[in-house]
């Protein structure tokens, strides 16, 4: 399995260290035990980014070093690359971009208190590409990493009404089970789609990859998320795949990964999320294991897990021994 790639989300750069001297010891932590990719999310739901951006505040963890220019680059002398990570449509009303912006906002009610932004409008899609923009030219990481890639559900804003009336459909009485929201749902995932694509010529021309967490349960809430990940794969937008997979059943993992694999089709990389603990999930090590095992035999390329600070020192050496196969 030396082949079979090792990656981490980490829910904030803070994770890999709050100094430059404690990042490059969790650096040489994670090269120790053969990780190949490292995933920080450097715009989180507040909206602030930790990186510096003529676009968004940065965040003032960070007034006198730049950290991800810090873990890009010694990361990269370890010999790990780095996939900048922002949380694409939702950020909080007291985000820069929120005050100036205030109809960027979507009507959706999220059980999880997340604050969307209406993934469908032209500006929302500009301020997301305008940071990704920045970190490809400012920092040049080895790739790209999209999430939160969905509209959150069933929008209807002034402008998606708007863009839907003139399709013929007034979303103020549809219901999303009628007939006339299969033309909605299209509409959602077209718009989500060209943003992709959009990201994925920027980051060609500029020789980074994009990469994307998505729904492992697909097509199931493609209609209501606008998140046709398949199609971005056939359509030859997006490099590589990381479906969050998370379950506590090995045997359910490496289902939902011999799907995943399949629908990606040899297209392109399918890294398979594995959760070590959040929500509900928690494994042991004995058990994370197992499912990286499972993935491989599955045929993903690699897994990705969730998140940093979950891993203890015998989940770093589980995972080790797996990878050394």
């Amino acid at each position: 399995m030396s082949d079979f790639g090792l990656a981490v989300w980490a829910h904030g750069i803070g994770n890999f260290g709050a100094t430059p001297d404690e990042m490059r010891r969790h650096l040489d932590r994670l090269a120790g035990s053969d990780f190949d990719t490292l995933i920080p999310c450097v715009k989180n739901m507040p909206g602030t980014v930790d990186f510096r951006s003529r676009h968004a505040d940065t965040t003032d963890t960070y007034p006198d070093w730049d950290p991800l220019r810090l873990l890009i680059d010694e990361a990269g002398a370890r010999g790990m690359g780095v996939h900048a990570w922002l949380i694409n449509f939702a950020e909080q009303a007291e985000s820069r971009f929120r005050r100036a912006c205030p109809t960027a906002t979507s009507t959706i009610d999220d059980p999880h208190g997340h604050q969307w932004m209406c993934a469908c409008r032209q500006e929302v899609q500009d301020h997301v590409f305008a940071l990704y923009s920045e970190l490809a030219s400012e920092y040049g990481p080895v790739g790209l990493h999209l999430d939160y890639i969905r509209t959150g559900g069933w929008c209807t804003c002034d402008a998606c009404r708007s863009d839907m009336s003139a399709l013929g459909v007034d979303i103020a009485n549809v219901s999303p089970d009628d007939a006339e929201a299969v033309v909605w749902a299209r509409w959602k995932s077209d718009r989500v789609a060209s943003f992709v694509a959009r990201m994925h010529e920027m980051a060609s021309a500029a020789g980074i990859a994009l990469s994307a967490a998505v729904i492992g349960d697909y097509p199931h809430y493609m209609n209501e998320q606008g998140q046709d990940w398949e199609r971005w794969v056939s359509e030859g937008t997006i490099d590589m795949v990381f479906p969050m997979n998370y379950n506590n059943s090995t045997r359910i993992v490496g289902l939902n990964a011999t799907a995943h694999v399949a629908h990606a089709d040899g297209r392109v990389p399918v890294w398979e999320g594995l959760c070590k603990a959040a929500g509900k999930t928690q494994l042991t090590p004995e058990q994370l294991a197992e499912q990286v095992a499972s993935c491989c035999e599955r045929g993903a390329a690699g897994v990705s897990v969730f998140h940093y600070p979950a891993l203890t020192n015998d989940d770093m050496a589980m995972l080790r021994r797996e990878k050394a196969g």
